[in-house]
């Protein structure tokens, strides 16, 4: 196969990902149009259905086009034949994704929780009190871990891979 067969795949796959984000979006839509507002907050239609809309719009051109996104980003010079790769290669690229998938979602949770604990410490906010609980401080932990986890699996993914290759085998 070639370099751009490969990314027209991953082009696809994206395009699940963004479905999926689109059809998140529309929960809060469908709220809005319901009852007038989200959580209890007004939101304007003129925000939320861009919001929801896009990613799924995005999606479909995505799907029926991976092909030509492809000839977009990769030039004609670049296209060649792509050398298969080992076992163990492919182990390695799976453990990296796995590790980037959860440092993805790590680093906004992460970001959300230093927010929150800044808040905690600055509790003058409308004059209320924001206080950390313990199911707090154990999501802060579990973030954390989290953190350090994927790091591990992106920093150390031949050795986990060697090592799940020997365990299998």
């Amino acid at each position: 196969m070639k370099t751009s067969q490969y990314l027209a795949i991953a082009v696809r796959l994206f395009s699940i990902m963004l479905f999926i984000t689109g059809l998140r979006q529309l929960l809060p839509l469908i709220e809005l149009i319901t009852s007038g507002s989200v959580n209890g907050m007004g939101v304007s239609l003129i925000f939320a259905i861009p919001m929801a809309l896009i990613p799924i719009l995005f999606s479909f051109v995505l799907w029926f086009f991976p092909v030509s996104v492809s000839a977009l980003i990769i030039r004609p010079e670049m296209d060649q034949n792509v050398v298969p790769l080992t076992q163990g290669s492919w182990l390695v690229i799976m453990i990296i994704s796995l590790g980037l998938g959860t440092l993805y979602y790590a680093v906004g949770d992460a970001i959300a929780w230093l927010y929150f604990w800044h808040m905690s410490i600055n509790s003058s906010f409308d004059d209320e009190n924001i206080v950390l609980r313990a199911g707090d401080k154990a999501n802060m932990f579990i973030t954390l871990l989290e953190l350090i986890a994927s790091l591990f699996l992106i920093i150390k993914a031949k050795t986990v891979s060697r090592y799940l290759l020997k365990v299998t085998s």
